[in-house]
């Protein structure tokens, strides 16, 4: 059993195994004398190349490997794989030549070029093992393509569905703007400083998507808001000023039935929270505020202050930092402050220019 497990496994480095009897092991592919190992070399159900060491000269390939790339030994036998087409870019080249150089390695994707004129992935692990005063590189290909194709169709599906939703959400923001001419532009601004934002804390990818859709209509309830509201320079009655906080539920009910991938009603109805339970409508403090809602909550405010408003004129962006940096841990998430800070100060950000009247 000991011999066929060290057969099986095809090493053999233990101190002094050059000088063994090679009459038992004389060629690792013998099978008279290694009827195991080549039973699971030819059975294998994933692809097997042996190749020389250190030349990377094709020695054996299993039936599997064969039938995947369409050819046959006597086509690949003492050739490198190199020259016997099976790899023509220079970074799968330079990927094959490191297999005599290391002892073991591990690559995620290759590309093998096949006789039956198609390209595949593959995933590819090797080892450098010893037969008897010979060495051998064993290298296990396994065909990834179907895989490949699958993530890469996903991911284009995904990407038309964002698309779809952006354009849904950009129609629906420029009908609510057309009836606020002071507010033309706000939430494309506010969204584009939330990614950045977003970026700058090392969000992740696929919340930073549910975050630029929140942040697009965060405003939508306004569109149940009577435009002269909207647009009064004069300072708001009571009521007023409770039809205009009005919008986030409003909002919230506009968009809960819709199938996002993200909670974006949520994070709509939240981002005029505060960290110390004074914000609306429900008074949320802190951890109960989604970091979505917490970013737009910042990026909100700069734009308000940097902006012309019907009430007064813009406030400067050095004057909205400063606020921000004097509201911080109370009103806002110290972090996402100190991350929008940083953008403007250190960064150069600046808001995007809103859109020719």
């Amino acid at each position: 059993m000991g011999k066929e497990k060290q057969t099986l496994q095809g090493i053999d480095s233990s101190p002094g195994s050059a000088g063994r009897d090679d009459s038992v092991r004389k060629e690792w592919l013998d099978e008279k004398q290694n009827p195991f190992y080549r039973r699971v070399f030819e059975e294998a159900q994933t692809g097997i190349l042996i190749l020389s060491h250190p030349e990377g000269c094709i020695e054996d390939a299993n039936p599997f490997l064969l039938h995947l790339l369409g050819g046959n030994m006597d086509g690949l036998k003492g050739k490198t794989i190199a020259e016997a087409g099976l790899v023509m870019d220079e970074q799968s080249k330079n990927v094959i030549k490191s297999f005599a150089r290391v002892m073991t390695s591990h690559q995620d994707a290759l590309t093998l070029h096949t006789y039956k004129g198609a390209v595949i992935t593959v995933e590819c692990a090797s080892r450098v093992f010893s037969v008897g005063s010979r060495r051998f590189i064993q290298c296990n290909f396994s065909d990834i393509s179907s895989s490949r194709e699958h993530e890469e169709r996903l991911r284009l599906s995904t990407a038309t569905v964002l698309m779809s939703m952006q354009e849904v959400v950009e129609t629906l923001t420029r009908i609510i703007e057309s009836r606020d001419a002071y507010t033309v532009g706000h939430q494309a601004r506010v969204s584009d400083l939330s990614v950045a934002i977003a970026y700058e804390l090392g969000v992740n990818e696929n919340a930073i998507n549910g975050l630029r859709i929140s942040s697009l209509v965060h405003d939508i309830g306004k569109i149940s808001i009577p435009p002269p509201l909207l647009t009064k320079s004069a300072p708001l009655s009571s009521v007023e000023l409770e039809m205009l906080h009005n919008h986030v539920n409003t909002g919230y009910e506009f968009l809960k039935g819709l199938q996002f991938p993200w909670p974006v009603a949520d994070i709509l109805c939240q981002h005029h929270e505060r960290l110390d339970g004074s914000g609306y409508p429900k008074g949320l403090k802190d951890g109960d505020i989604f970091l979505e809602a917490r970013i737009i909550a910042v990026a909100d405010t700069l734009e308000a202050m940097a902006s012309d408003r019907p009430y007064r004129e813009a406030l400067g962006i050095d004057a909205a930092l400063a606020f921000i940096e004097e509201e911080k841990e109370r009103l806002y998430d110290p972090a996402v402050v100190d991350a929008a800070v940083r953008l403007f100060r250190e960064k150069n950000y600046c808001f995007p220019d809103p859109p020719a009247a």
